[in-house]
This record gives structure tokens, C-alpha cells and sequence, in this order.
């Protein structure tokens, strides 16, 4: 279940509007966000339109856009970060056990509590931003 109130403690004013936006499912946060591909993720997700992956300018983000949100593992394997590539494959399969090949330890947990719904993986998270994040349920 998401929770909007972590959202607010988040720094950052972008990352702050898409958790609000994907918290809420009120695609109008995402309009105030600057950078432009995070805008498009933001509104693909909140909305549900994979084809607004499309205008994502980063190939990565891109493939991480569509494979997650139309749930195609075939997507995930362009992506040329591993860890960014093992975190789309872990949510596209639902397979916790690709998390673990995550190198970051907080972005390894952010994946933990994505793919298993177990928010307990958030307090491992060193980076407020990203913990709260994650405790909104948008990580």
C-alpha cells in the first residue's frame, strides 16, 4: 500500500512530485517535474500508458520504462547498467532472487521491498530520499 506522507520528506523536488504522483495516482504532480524522461516515466506509470515510454530520450530508462510497465523481461535486456538491468528483470519476473545481484546495497533493497511488497527492506536504505521513497511504496 502506498503512503503519500513519506513522499513529503523527500529532498529532492522532482523525486518528491513523481512520489507524490505515483502515490496518489494524480498524474498532474508529474507535470512540474523538470527533467524530462523522469516526466515521462512518471506520467507513463501514473497514467498506465506504456507508449509514453517512447519519448524517454535515455535508451536504459527507456527499455526500463516499457519492460516494467507492460511487464516484458525481453525489454530488460538492453540495459546496459547491470544492476539497473537486474532490477527490471527482478520486477518484470517477480524474482526477489535477482535483487540480490544488485551491487548497490540500497538500491538492492529498494528491489527487495519492490518485488516481495515488504516495506522492512526500506530501513536498510542509507539515502533518506530513497528510504522514503521506498517506504511510499514507490520504490
Amino acid at each position: 500500500m502506498a503512503i503519500a506522507s513519506e513522499c513529503y520528506a523527500i529532498k529532492d523536488p522532482d523525486d518528491r512530485q513523481a512520489c507524490l504522483a505515483e502515490t496518489k495516482r494524480q498524474p498532474s504532480y508529474c507535470y512540474s517535474i523538470r527533467d524530462p524522461d523522469q516526466r515521462s516515466v512518471c506520467l507513463a506509470a501514473t497514467i498506465g500508458e506504456p507508449a509514453r515510454c517512447y519519448s524517454v530520450e535515455d535508451p536504459d530508462e527507456r527499455s526500463a520504462c516499457l519492460g516494467e510497465l507492460k511487464g516484458e523481461a525481453s525489454r530488460c535486456y538492453s540495459i546496459r547498467s547491470p544492476d539497473r538491468r537486474d532490477l527490471c528483470l527482478a520486477v518484470t519476473k517477480g524474482d526477489a532472487a535477482r535483487c540480490y545481484s544488485i551491487n548497490d546495497p540500497d538500491d538492492r533493497n529498494a528491489c527487495l521491498a519492490r518485488v516481495t511488497g515488504e516495506r522492512s527492506h526500506c530501513y536498510g536504505i542509507r539515502s533518506p530520499d530513497q528510504r522514503n521513497a521506498c517506504l511510499a511504496g514507490r520504490e
